[in-house]
C-alpha cells in the first residue's frame, strides 16, 4: 500500500511539472505560443517526429495545415509508422508504395536532408525504389538509407532466434544514378545488391561521404578502402556472406563495424581508428585469435563492442586478452544456447586499466534451456574473475532476468571499487513483438524486486542503482 502511495505521489509530481511546462507555453488568455514560433523552428521540430505524427499536425489549425510538407527528414520506416512490415502479405507493399508516393506528392520544401526507406522489398519493386531515388535527386540530400530487409528491423535477440535466411532477389540499384548525389554524407544499404565496382565508384565520386554502411549484400566480394584522400570516417560491413577479403589501409577511419569472417580482414595504418565493433562468429577462443588481427589498433582503441558465442566451457587462456591501455568503453554481447554461469567473462577486462564503462548483454535463446544442463565456472576461471579495478565508473547489464545470475552482479560490485552507477535492465526487448503470459510477466516483476532488494543491501550509498 505504501509503495502504491509513493508511486501515486511521484506520478502527481510529474503531472504537475508537465502542466506547469504547458502553462509556460500559453498566455493568460490561453493563446498558443508554439504556433507563434518561426516556421523554420516548427519545421525543425516536425522533422524530429515520425512521418505519421508530423502529418497529424495538419489538423491542428489552418496555420499548421501545410507546415509538415516542408520537413527535411523523410523516414519511411514501416515499423516506426505502425505499418505491417514483418513478412507482409501479398499486396501490402503497394499500400506502402501509396503511402510513400502520397507523402512525396505533397512535399513543398526545397531540401531533403535525410531520405530513408525501410520495408521488406525485393527486386520486384525496383521501379518503385528507383522512382523514389530519382525524386530525391532533385533535392540536396545528405543521408540516404535503403533498408529492404525485415531482418535489420528486428532487435538483436530476436534476430538470433530466427534461422538465417539468405538474401532473396535483392534490389539492384543503378550506381551511375547514385553518382548524381554530390552532397551525400551518409549512405546505408541493407539487402541492396551492389558489387565491388559500384562501391569503388561511391568512394571515389562521393567527395563528402563520411559514413558507409553495407548490410546483407550478396554482391560484394573484395572491398578496398584505401587512401588518405577518402573523407570516409565510419564504415560498416555486416552479414555480407560472399566477401572474400576486406582491406582497409592508409585511411582516416574513426569507427569500423564488421560481422563476418575475420580471417579475410586486413587492416593497416589507420591511426585514427578508435572505435571497433566486431562479431568473429565463433566461441571465445576463436574470437580471441581473430581479434589479434586488429593488433595495429590496440594502442589507440577507445571503444570496443564484441559479440561472442558461449561454448561448452570457457578456459582461463580464453579470457586473458591483450592489454588495451586506452580503452574507455567495452560492450560484450554473449550469444548462448545454455544457462551456464558466465562469470568468467569478467576476467577479460582485468588488464584494461583505463576502462570507465562496461556493458554486458546476453543474447539468449531461452526456449532451449530445458535441453541443457547448467555448466558452472571452473575454479581457475572463477579466481581470475576476482580483481580490483580502480577506474571503472559505470556498469550496465541487459536482459538480466533471462540468464545472468546474481553472482555476476555481486562480483562486479566487489571488483569495481570506485563504481558510481550500475544499470540493470530486466526488460525483454522482444516483449512487444512476442506475446507473453501474465504468469511470466508476474515472475519477471518478482525477480526484479528481489534483485533490487539484494543489490541495495550490498551497494554503497554513493553508488546509483537504476532498475529498468
Amino acid at each position: 500500500m505504501a509503495k502504491n502511495l509513493e508511486l501515486c505521489y511521484k506520478r502527481s509530481q510529474k503531472e504537475g511539472a508537465d502542466q506547469r511546462k504547458m502553462a509556460s507555453l500559453t498566455t493568460p488568455k490561453g493563446e498558443d505560443r508554439i504556433s507563434e514560433l518561426p516556421n523554420e523552428i516548427l519545421i525543425s521540430i516536425l522533422s524530429r517526429l515520425t512521418l505519421r505524427e508530423a502529418v497529424r499536425t495538419s489538423v491542428l489549425s489552418k496555420q499548421w495545415r501545410f507546415v509538415w510538407t516542408y520537413i527535411s527528414a523523410l523516414n519511411f520506416d514501416a515499423k516506426l509508422n505502425k505499418l505491417s512490415w514483418f513478412s507482409p502479405p501479398p499486396g501490402t507493399a503497394y499500400k506502402y508504395r501509396d503511402w510513400v508516393d502520397g507523402v512525396l506528392e505533397k512535399l513543398r520544401g526545397p531540401n531533403i536532408d535525410e531520405f530513408r526507406i525501410a520495408y521488406d522489398l525485393d527486386n520486384t519493386y525496383d521501379y518503385m525504389i528507383n522512382r523514389w531515388i530519382k525524386f530525391s535527386l532533385s533535392n540536396i540530400v545528405h543521408t540516404i538509407d535503403l533498408n529492404c530487409s525485415y531482418e535489420s528491423l528486428l532487435s538483436s535477440s530476436l534476430r538470433s532466434r530466427l534461422p538465417f535466411v539468405p538474401c532473396r532477389r535483392c534490389y539492384v540499384p543503378d550506381p551511375y544514378m547514385f553518382m548524381k548525389f554530390k552532397s551525400l554524407k551518409s549512405l546505408s544499404l541493407s539487402a541492396v545488391t551492389v558489387d565491388d565496382e559500384a562501391i569503388a565508384c561511391f568512394l571515389s565520386n562521393f567527395r563528402v561521404l563520411e559514413r558507409l554502411s553495407i548490410h546483407l549484400n550478396v554482391g560484394l566480394r573484395n572491398l578496398e578502402v584505401v587512401g588518405r584522400s577518402l573523407v570516409l570516417r565510419h564504415l560498416e560491413v555486416v552479414k555480407c556472406w560472399n566477401v572474400e577479403s576486406v582491406e582497409i589501409c592508409d585511411t582516416n577511419l574513426v569507427s569500423f563495424t564488421y560481422d563476418g569472417n575475420m580471417s579475410r580482414l586486413f587492416i593497416k595504418n589507420v591511426p585514427r581508428l578508435v572505435e571497433i565493433s566486431v562479431n568473429p562468429n565463433g566461441a571465445m577462443c576463436i574470437a580471441k585469435t581473430r581479434f589479434l588481427k586488429l593488433s595495429c589498433c590496440f594502442s589507440q582503441l577507445e571503444i570496443l563492442r564484441l559479440t561472442v558465442r558461449h561454448g561448452e566451457q570457457v578456459s582461463l587462456s580464453d579470457i586473458v586478452w591483450p592489454e588495451l591501455k586506452n580503452l574507455k568503453q567495452f560492450e560484450l554481447f554473449v550469444d548462448t544456447w545454455s544457462n551456464d554461469n558466465l562469470l568468467g567473462y569478467l576476467a577479460m577486462i582485468k588488464n584494461w586499466s583505463s576502462l570507465q564503462r562496461f556493458v554486458f548483454e546476453v543474447i539468449s535463446r531461452e526456449f532451449h534451456y530445458h535441453n541443457k544442463e547448467r555448466i558452472d565456472t571452473t575454479e581457475d576461471v572463477r579466481e581470475a574473475a576476482r580483481f580490483c579495478h580502480l577506474d571503472l565508473k559505470m556498469v550496465e547489464i541487459s536482459r538480466y532476468c533471462n540468464i545472468c545470475d546474481f553472482e555476476i552482479v555481486k562480483q562486479i560490485i566487489e571488483n569495481f571499487v570506485n563504481l558510481e552507477k550500475i544499470i540493470i535492465d530486466t526488460c525483454d526487448p522482444d516483449r512487444g513483438i512476442e506475446s507473453e503470459s501474465e504468469n511470466k510477466e508476474d515472475q519477471r516483476e518478482l525477480q526484479r524486486s528481489s534483485l533490487e532488494q539484494q543489490l541495495r543491501a550490498q551497494l554503497s550509498p554513493r553508488v546509483e542503482l537504476v532498475m529498468l
